[in-house]
């Protein structure tokens, strides 16, 4: 039972995510902060778990990403119509995520086992919630923070894509042989 509890957290996760967006997508940031500050511990947590205690699984390999990009793209939807001043940067991360989605749904069409994620990604992951956590929580932020706070994230993001397409090309040309 144990080492299924990564696999219970990105479920959890995904349970929270409706609720986060009900919260945010009515502007009421405080619960939504905090539902966001939630998801990211637990996504935290359940790759710990996962990597410390062996307890990796195939299931893990899709729930977590899955967990992790639906999060990150509603996340993105929701400071897309509450932040119109950072559209810009939102199309980068939305950009970014759609890229993920394809490479990593085309690496399963071909049957291919998903790698786990590699540092660069874990970074832009980072950095984004603590982003997300805080514009959610301190709405007061100083303009020139949020935005560098924003950049900052777009930045890693185009880096951890431009990181993980050879990689998936590499993979799909393995797949072929």
């Amino acid at each position: 039972m144990m080492r299924h509890i990564p696999n219970i957290l990105s479920s959890l996760r995904l349970i929270f995510l409706p609720v986060f967006l009900y919260f945010a997508l009515q502007g009421q940031f405080l619960p939504a902060g905090i539902l966001i500050t939630i998801i990211s511990l637990t996504d935290l947590l359940d790759g710990y778990l996962a990597r410390r205690n062996n307890w990796i699984s195939q299931v893990g390999k899709v729930l977590d990403p899955l967990a992790d990009k639906l999060t990150q793209i509603s996340v993105i939807i929701v400071f897309f119509i509450h932040l119109p001043q950072y559209r810009w940067i939102f199309w980068i991360l939305l950009g970014k995520e759609a890229v993920m989605l394809a490479g990593a749904g085309l690496l399963m069409y071909l049957g291919v086992k998903l790698p786990g994620a590699a540092m660069w990604g874990k970074v832009a992951t980072a950095l984004f919630y603590v982003t997300a956590v805080l514009v959610l929580l301190f709405p007061q932020l100083p303009s020139p923070l949020v935005t560098t706070l924003f950049i900052a994230s777009a930045v890693t993001a185009v880096v951890s894509v431009t990181l993980y397409v050879p990689q998936y090309i590499r993979y799909r040309r393995d797949a072929g042989r």
